[in-house]
């Protein structure tokens, strides 16, 4: 009748059902309507190639492993938002479905072989008659497309490219693989306009390289004692050695750039052919051996058995001030924006001011020497060689609690960036991985034959080296505790400290000898993984 208003047609919630595979949706008869269009009004027949439809069904023929509920519900809702109508008649069977007691059954239309709806429930779509199922790769504006795909893992992101060119283009875009990048690798620094995609798949040959154990040794040769201690970053690599001296090494050629101190002389492993001629020599130095150190963009840190710490400055290399308190050899350093901390084996921990060098306060507990130390934030965690790890407050110099568990001294102890995590070794040849926030040992790892000497927690991809007595470097996966790589066959002796990163394991030992271990040799756009 002319001047009716047309009423919209209203759905009944019972008609909403779990959601349905692709694999439903008859993709060459579904009509086109727009959000506006009334009831009753002209239909378009859309067509989509056999090819389209089969690359569509083949990519939803594998699950999404990670979907939240809230995209599903996003899907859900834009799907209920495009009805479809004959004239007033609800449509009552979709091609390849059967309707059987009031529900649907998928089924082939030739083999009679029907699954009910009930094994759909975690598919996208409602089974409702009156939904047309639209593109919403087409229809959404590409920010919350993006968004929707973020959520995905990585191979289901491949296998959406497959789909048509929109999904492709959609698919590719580089915000979306940044968050799946960074989702299963944590945060990265990059160059602006980097390829994250390209990225992801260096990062996935770096992976698999690490699980097979392919990689390639370098020896830096200079010392003339024990190396002691390693940290290194992209461009560099420093150690400490019995010899007394601190030397710079570049990462990329092996040279020895710097020494720091004047060192012993005499070698007990390598012959004059060994030594490295260095550029620059300091005034300043330790005069017994360099145990520990760290550094960062500003400073470098050392500690010594001569009882003292040095601060230098960095990358001048000139000592800025030298710091002491302990009565023994320092045993370990840490530092922070704000202070630096060193452990020694007169059972202390000093705390200093990292600007002018004063001692803020010295912690007391342990009943032997403090071997190893790790700051997080106000968080100061020690091992020390009663067995016992301790949780202290830096700002009260207060224990907060103490992990009990080895039974043995302990060597070594690791924090976790995020202040949750606790990783110590030691004589007893286990490796425990602790709950920081309430002290309870997670898992304890075992395969060491000897005292773990060194340990290194990488927190951004979730693994753990060590290093032993048993000359073995070991790398084992930090959420499972399962054993990765078992390396032997590098050093002759027992191993003093180990460092890695994303692509090298760097370790020292008694031979007088650093070790590079490197995964990535001859891979192909590896610098642009490379931080800015």
């Amino acid at each position: 009748m002319s001047g009716t208003p047309t009423r919209p047609v209203t759905r009944p919630k019972s008609t909403l059902k779990h959601l349905p595979s692709y694999m439903s949706i008859p993709f060459s008869t579904t009509s086109r309507l727009s959000l506006s269009e009334p009831v009753g009004a002209r239909h378009e027949t859309a067509h989509v190639t056999d090819a389209s439809a089969s690359r569509l069904e083949s990519f939803c023929a594998h699950p999404i492993k990670r979907t939240s509920n809230s995209v599903r519900r996003l899907l859900q809702k834009a799907s209920q938002s495009f009805r479809f109508t004959s004239g007033n008649e609800q449509l009552g069977v979709i091609h390849g479905m059967k309707k059987e007691k009031g529900k649907f059954t998928l089924g082939d239309g030739e083999s009679g072989i029907g699954i009910d709806e009930k094994d759909n429930e975690d598919c996208f779509f409602a089974i409702d008659t009156t939904v047309v199922r639209k593109d919403f790769v087409k229809i959404l504006p590409s920010e919350i497309t993006a968004h929707i795909l973020s959520f995905l893992d990585h191979q289901s992101l491949i296998n959406c490219e497959s789909v048509s060119h929109p999904w492709l283009n959609a698919a590719r875009d580089r915000h979306v693989w940044r968050n799946v990048f960074q989702d299963e690798h944590g945060p990265w620094k990059s160059r602006p306009g980097n390829d994250w995609k390209k990225m992801f798949k260096v990062r996935q040959e770096l992976n698999h390289r690490w699980q097979q154990g392919q990689v390639t040794a370098k020896y830096l040769k200079g010392h003339t004692d024990s190396v002691y201690c390693v940290q290194f970053d992209e461009k560099k690599i420093i150690t400490g050695s019995r010899d007394k001296t601190i030397r710079i090494w570049d990462i990329a050629t092996g040279e020895c750039l710097k020494v720091l101190g004047r060192g012993s002389g005499n070698s007990k492993f390598g012959g004059s052919n060994d030594i490295v001629t260095p550029r620059v020599s300091s005034v300043d130095h330790h005069h017994a051996s360099v145990l520990c150190l760290q550094f960062d963009d500003e400073i470098l840190v050392s500690g010594s058995s001569d009882h003292t710490c040095i601060v230098w400055s960095l990358p001048s290399c000139a000592s800025i001030m030298r710091l002491s308190a302990h009565t023994a050899g320092v045993l370990d350093v840490c530092f922070d924006k704000k202070h630096i901390v060193s452990c020694s084996k007169d059972t202390t921990i000093c705390v200093w001011d990292r600007r002018t060098g004063k001692l803020l306060r010295q912690l007391t507990g342990h009943r032997g020497p403090v071997n190893a130390i790790a700051i997080r934030g106000n968080l100061i965690v020690s091992a020390s060689g009663d067995a016992l790890i301790k949780l202290w407050n830096v700002d009260t110099g207060k224990c907060i609690r103490d992990f009990t568990g080895h039974h043995r001294g302990l060597a070594c102890v690791q924090f976790s960036e995020d202040g949750k995590t606790i990783v110590s070794g030691g004589n007893d040849q286990d490796i425990r991985v602790w709950d920081a926030t309430n002290g309870e040992c997670l898992r304890v790892l075992q395969g060491h034959q000897l005292l773990v000497r060194t340990l290194h927690l990488d927190s951004r991809n979730r693994r753990i080296v060590s290093g032993s007595y048993d000359q073995s470097v070991k790398v084992w996966d930090l959420d499972t505790g399962k054993l990765i790589l078992d390396i032997q066959r590098f050093h002759s002796t027992w191993i003093l400290s180990a460092k890695a990163d994303y692509r090298r394991i760097i370790s020292t030992s008694q031979d007088n000898r650093t070790l590079v271990l490197d995964f990535s040799t001859g891979m192909k756009d590896l610098e642009i993984l490379e931080n800015p």
